[in-house]
């Protein structure tokens, strides 16, 4: 049985936009759905504040009837509800990594609305030990063959990034798109004599080779999954961004050596921009 998908939720658009999606994806892939409110620890009134019951009930409420329209919507879809208190990002990752996959929406009810990636989900998705998939505001639906589009580096260790991205791709019936992104070195032109065409091709080469063995490699647990591969010259988050415009998922690598606070520029703009679900795998 497929784990179930947890969504993080607080009340904001966002939120119910990541509950929705996801309840498109439990219906589509046979899960079991877990809608989890966070209350924090360190909420403004006493324990015993008839202030903080009416904030409970209404949490309850609001969830129960979340639950009955997915329910609605999805005939047959098992959901649950839960309310938990604690420091919001360590619970929503100890529910990650007990079992499941998290979805959160990529901002909440808090800060700036000119920042698409709240504090809540980069801390999560700096931090998970297990894939997560973040979830933009007003994500479409993704039209029916839309592909599943994962970013590879041959040289980080990408084969869990792949695996996770092929598994997906089989779910839903899709063709998965294998894209490594790459820029010339910074002191490939500072030299007398600047490299010609002959070298650029030889380095575009080698690099498409890289990624078709790296893709190969992992395709072998998956044979049924219809695979395509692109080799770019340009900056990575710019030629992941456009890639997802007609994805059903983008899929990217965390490395886990990071400081424990940081995605990653290449990641981090992604979550920032891209129009589609993105899913975040750890990997070393």
């Amino acid at each position: 049985m497929n784990p179930p998908l947890i969504v993080g939720i607080d009340g904001s658009d966002t939120s119910l936009g990541a509950a929705d999606w996801a309840g498109r994806e439990a219906a589509v892939t046979d899960r079991r759905l877990r809608l989890l409110y966070v209350r924090p620890d360190d909420f403004w009134t006493r324990p015993d504040d008839d202030r903080r019951v009416d904030v409970d009930e209404h949490a309850l409420h609001a969830m129960a009837s979340l639950a009955a329209d997915l329910r609605q919507e999805h005939p047959g879809l098992r959901v649950d509800a839960e309310t938990v208190t604690g420091p919001v990002d360590l619970t929503l990752l100890r529910s990650a990594d007990e079992a499941g996959t998290l979805v959160l929406g990529t901002r909440g009810n808090g800060g700036f609305a000119a920042l698409m990636l709240g504090s809540v989900a980069q801390s999560v998705a700096a931090r998970a030990e297990r894939p997560l998939i973040l979830v933009p505001p007003r994500a479409a639906v993704a039209e029916p063959g839309y592909r599943v589009v994962v970013g590879v580096d041959p040289a980080e260790g990408c084969r869990p990034v792949l695996e996770y991205a092929l598994g997906a791709a089989q779910e839903h019936g899709v063709v998965l798109r294998a894209v490594h992104a790459w820029q010339p070195p910074a002191l490939w032109g500072a030299g007398p004599v600047q490299p010609g065409e002959a070298e650029r091709r030889a380095v575009q080469h080698q690099r498409a080779l890289a990624l078709r063995e790296s893709v190969a490699s992992a395709h072998t647990r998956f044979p049924a999954v219809e695979t395509t591969s692109a080799e770019m010259s340009g900056p990575p988050a710019i030629v992941l961004v456009d890639e997802a415009e007609k994805a059903s998922l983008l899929v990217v690598g965390r490395r886990r050596h990071r400081p424990v606070s940081a995605l990653g520029p290449v990641v981090h703009a992604v979550l920032h921009h891209a129009p589609c679900p993105v899913a975040v795998v750890p990997h070393w």
